[in-house]
């Protein structure tokens, strides 16, 4: 239980570290804080205690696989008359032990403690994993709640142009058709907003089900921080998931234990031995004494040297295939790793434009035509134009911030380290 802890304190150190900047939520609704549900998901999620649970079994074998074999003892009765055991001539009782040639039991024990490594790397690769999903449905839920939230907003918005609309329509300013569009853009976000609800319960659901939550709890508003940074170097990335990647470390397992097992196999030419000690008594003679015997395989027999060169060829074969698997892993976490750092940094980009020109710009515009319908230098039609501008430039942002958080969860993924950014 111990070892599990520092795990997880070894995990979720760098991440709380930093803490979440203040995004508008919903008032009914309270923040959720991104570091505490990935230390819940590490702690509930059944994928990550099933695979926590591996280990500890692999684990157990190791000792198992460094011991000699049970020991056998055998009671036998000879030259019985008849079914009158207690006149037979011979009563024996032995006790057999076959002990291997000793750097078998070390080569064993050594495997074994290979592959407990590659559940122990297994592991930290499901949390890895699982942490990395938990990004990214986070990262989707604040996508739809800042939707939501935008279109609470059109609909004052939207309000306010009907007002104006139907003020200028008392006095014959404008036409009717003003006062039912503005009511059409109204129904068209009210019908938005019940889509997107089920989107922010079909995400929530997704949360709960990898937090292993019960129905009946509930989940607030997904809080990403307004500020963002993606400052992480290619090299280092590439250098640091190589190094420490749970998966690369387990292929790089694998290539160890084929070489382990190639010896192994090549140590199958060694014998075995087998020693025994047995008491005899002759109930008949009055005879009572003990006997030795020790005995001893040989796999260098001409009628079994086929097997064992066999044996050799299959294992030769596996550590060759597990020097391939590994650098399939490495070539592929490197090419993966360039496309999302390729994307985020591209992401980030367009992030950087639509903050400093185009949502400032539609802002503005919006405003003035406001402005200039209130005081009747613009139609309704230009109105809207310059509203669904904003909306569409808002939606656009969202979009592309949900796929740079998105896309740092899937680099954090490649690289095997929960936090790229410092800002998330």
């Amino acid at each position: 239980m111990i070892r599990h802890l520092l795990i997880l304190i070894t995990l979720l150190w760098p991440m709380m570290m930093f803490g979440q900047a203040d995004t508008l939520v919903l008032e009914d609704s309270s923040a959720l804080n991104l570091s505490f549900l990935v230390a819940e998901a590490m702690l509930r999620n059944p994928e990550i205690q099933g695979a926590l649970s591996r280990w500890d079994a692999l684990e157990a074998k190791v000792p198992q696989a460094g011991s000699l074999p049970d020991p056998e003892l055998k009671f036998m009765q000879e030259a019985i008359p008849g079914f009158r055991f207690d006149e037979a001539m011979y009563s024996r009782l032995e006790l057999m032990q076959t002990v291997p040639f000793p750097s078998k039991l070390s080569a064993r024990k050594e495997i074994a403690a290979r592959i407990a490594g590659h559940a122990h790397h297994d592991h930290l690769e499901k949390v890895n994993e699982i942490i990395a999903h938990l990004k990214r449905v986070y990262d989707e839920l604040w996508f739809v709640q800042q939707e939501i939230v935008l279109d609470r907003e059109n609909l004052r918005l939207l309000g306010q142009f009907q007002s104006i609309a139907q003020t200028r329509y008392a006095v014959g300013q404008v036409s009717q058709q003003d006062v039912l569009k503005s009511q059409v853009e109204l129904t068209l976000i009210s019908n938005e907003l019940i889509s997107l609800r089920q989107q922010e319960l079909s995400s929530k659901a997704m949360l709960m089900s990898i937090l292993n939550r019960s129905e009946q709890d509930t989940l607030g508003f997904a809080v990403i921080p307004e500020d963002f940074s993606f400052g992480a170097n290619l090299d280092s990335l590439i250098a640091l998931a190589l190094e420490t990647r749970p998966m690369m470390i387990h292929e790089s397992l694998r290539v160890d234990e084929g070489k382990a097992m190639l010896s192994l196999a090549r140590q199958e030419y060694l014998p075995d031995f087998t020693f025994g000690v047995e008491r005899v008594t002759s109930p008949v003679t009055g005879f009572h004494g003990w006997s030795v015997r020790a005995g001893i395989t040989l796999p260098f027999a001409p009628w079994t040297l086929g097997k064992v060169a066999a044996g050799i060829d299959e294992a030769s074969a596996s550590a060759d295939a597990s020097k391939a698997s590994f650098q399939a892993a490495r070539l592929l976490v490197i090419s993966n790793i360039k496309d999302f750092y390729y994307k985020a940094d591209s992401f980030r980009r367009q992030l950087d434009l639509y903050r400093q020109a185009v949502l400032p710009q539609s802002r503005q515009s919006l405003t003035l035509s406001l402005t200039s319908y209130r005081t009747g230098k613009s139609d309704f039609l230009m109105l809207i134009d310059a509203y669904r501008s904003y909306v569409s430039s808002m939606k656009e942002y969202f979009t592309l911030r949900m796929s740079f958080e998105q896309t740092l969860a899937d680099l954090e993924f490649e690289v095997g380290s929960a936090w790229v950014s410092t800002a998330r």
